[in-house]
């Protein structure tokens, strides 16, 4: 198993009140913990199946403490945005199923965006919930993309101009664009090169008539200046920035070497 951790403080982890918070999806689990007053004191990202989840959280002892807030999201496919005007609870399977194949031992869940007006209709691994469910009090479930897409309208509202945004996981990106606080298009995408990426970009610029000059992108997640898929965007699109992470949240200098724009999905759990 691959681990990056970083821990800033072991003892007040075993304090009661902290704050955790957890992705998990796409054979991984990133999570973070907070003292009340939105120190990060660990931060960890694993390599993990499905199968080696719950011996993972029994082992870690930090696990055992009461938490105030547990918050989880899931990483998963299984998504669809479903305006309020049509949305009915009765009907939510059926928004997804006009999108995919229903797999089975999953969990309907429903997030409520209510600065979009809408609701994040999505599906998570069943025997994960019904772990993390028992597992932890005061537990909360969202989309990955719910609290992603929060933190990106916040940004976004600034400009005159349409933004776009990408977070980068893995073999996968979130991408999302913007006309201030209008959300015109999200998706995710799986790629398997570099090419494969671009194409998917300009593709959602194209739909959108967006200008590769004008409009600005946003990228956060597991993405360098000097890769080969930043150096293809550049020669496409002209205004390109790192997004920053949330100043909600106290950095420890352990920090200082972690590029900023790293982890952003997750720390955008602040917005919810």
């Amino acid at each position: 198993m691959k681990n990056n951790k970083t821990v800033t403080n072991r003892a007040d982890l075993y304090s009661d009140n902290n704050n955790l918070f957890v992705l998990i999806g796409a054979n991984r689990l990133s999570y973070f913990i907070t003292s009340p007053k939105k120190v990060i004191l660990l931060q960890s990202i694993e390599q993990l199946d499905t199968k080696a989840l719950a011996s993972f959280f029994d082992e870690e002892q930090y696990f055992d403490t009461l938490f105030a807030t547990v918050k989880v999201g899931f990483v998963t496919p299984y998504t669809t945005l479903v305006p309020n005007l049509i949305y009915t609870e009765k009907s939510a399977t059926s928004y997804l199923e006009n999108s995919f194949s229903i797999p089975h031992q999953h969990y309907l869940l429903t997030d409520n965006l209510a600065s979009f007006q809408c609701q994040n209709v999505f599906l998570a691994p069943i025997e994960i919930y019904n772990f993390l469910q028992n597992k932890f009090d005061n537990i909360q479930f969202y989309h990955a993309e719910t609290p992603l897409l929060i933190a990106w309208q916040r940004e976004a509202v600034q400009f005159q101009q349409p933004t776009i945004f990408i977070n980068v996981i893995g073999k996968q990106f979130q991408i999302a664009a913007f006309q201030q606080e209008k959300l015109l298009l999200s998706n995710t995408f799986e790629f398997k090169s570099a090419k494969d990426f671009i194409y998917y970009t300009l593709l959602v610029f194209n739909q959108l008539n967006l200008s590769t000059e004008n409009s600005k992108l946003f990228l956060s997640g597991e993405i360098m200046q000097n890769s080969r898929i930043y150096k293809l965007l550049y020669r496409y699109i002209r205004k390109i920035e790192f997004i920053s992470r949330p100043t909600v949240f106290q950095f420890d200098e352990q920090f200082a070497d972690q590029p900023k724009h790293f982890n952003f999905d997750l720390y955008s759990f602040y917005t919810v």
